[in-house]
């Protein structure tokens, strides 16, 4: 049993994670080279059940007697390896949970042994799985929720489904490049999905209900377009630029999680403004015969004012 767990340190200090690890057959080693004269190749678990015996009863005489214990249980049924990572990253202690996985799996059965974590930097790789996994869940309810809201504001499946595209064009971008940079879906980012939701989801609601109040006016999507890119894209646009510049300041935090929060935000707010002006007057021209019910000829009105 002991050089099992001899071997498993073995394999985590050779995982490149972890700087050092102690447990029970670091302690019968050390003491087994100091009962026989200090010699380096001495360092060695013995052959014998006696002679491990004769190791743990010298050092249960030692000034700290206790320490024992806080290796292995009193009936030697239960024993703890104390695991000392080069970095407190979660990633790299799932590594080294993996580490450990993959060394049980291969010889576990050799000695019936199960085994279990504890210990913070554990404790938080725990918390932000949940946490994220359920951030991950908030954030689909969310969306949905947010469809919801704009089918039953604009009394219309279509006129929905339209005000969420330049929102799930953006989030797919930035999702995906995220992806493909290789970045984790880390706390930030998953306390950031929500969140931008709300924020992206504004540009759409201002286009959409102006364009509508706008063709009641003109009635053809013509002029209504040439209104809309007067007043209402520069108000949005201007929109755009303030609230997209003005989380850009974060980039200058010490921490990492801030700056992430300041590109991340800002990537999404400038991305949704660009793809309510650019693809919201696309798509509602393609489908305008759809979007406008049929209408009386309205009052003849000026112009549209660029």
């Amino acid at each position: 049993m002991l050089h099992f767990v001899e071997g498993l340190q073995a394999h985590l200090l050779a995982s490149g994670y972890v700087g050092k690890s102690n447990a029970v057959p670091d302690i019968v080693k050390t003491v087994h080279r100091e009962l026989l004269g200090g010699e380096e190749a001495e360092y060695r678990i013995p052959e014998s059940v006696a002679g491990v015996a004769q190791t743990l009863v010298t050092f249960e005489n030692s000034h700290r007697p206790g320490d024992l214990y806080k290796m292995v249980t009193p009936d030697y049924r239960t024993l703890n390896i104390w695991v000392q990572l080069k970095s407190g990253d979660n990633k790299d202690m799932n590594e080294v949970v993996h580490a450990v996985a993959t060394y049980m799996d291969e010889h576990g059965e050799e000695v019936g042994l199960t085994h279990d974590w504890f210990g913070l930097t554990y404790i938080n790789t725990v918390w932000q799985a949940k946490m994220v996994a359920g951030m991950l869940k908030s954030f689909l309810g969310s969306f949905i929720i947010v469809l919801i809201i704009m089918v039953v504001m604009f009394r219309s499946l279509l006129w929905g489904l339209i005000s969420m595209a330049p929102l799930t064009v953006t989030i797919a971008m930035i999702y995906g490049a995220i992806g493909i940079i290789g970045k984790d879906y880390d706390m930030p980012i998953a306390v950031l999905s929500s969140l931008s939701l709300g924020l992206a989801i504004d540009y759409a609601i201002h286009f959409n209900a102006r364009a509508k109040e706008s063709f009641a006016r003109y009635g053809n999507w013509k002029d209504t377009l040439a209104y809309m890119f007067g007043e209402p894209a520069r108000a949005i646009l201007r929109n755009v630029i303030v609230i997209g510049a003005g989380f850009l300041p974060l980039l200058m935090a010490p921490l990492v999680p801030y700056k992430t929060v300041g590109v991340f935000i800002s990537a999404i707010l400038v991305l949704a403004g660009i793809g309510t002006l650019i693809g919201l007057p696309a798509i509602i021209t393609l489908l305008q015969r759809f979007l406008f019910p049929k209408q009386e000829k309205p009052e003849p009105l000026e112009p549209a004012q660029a």
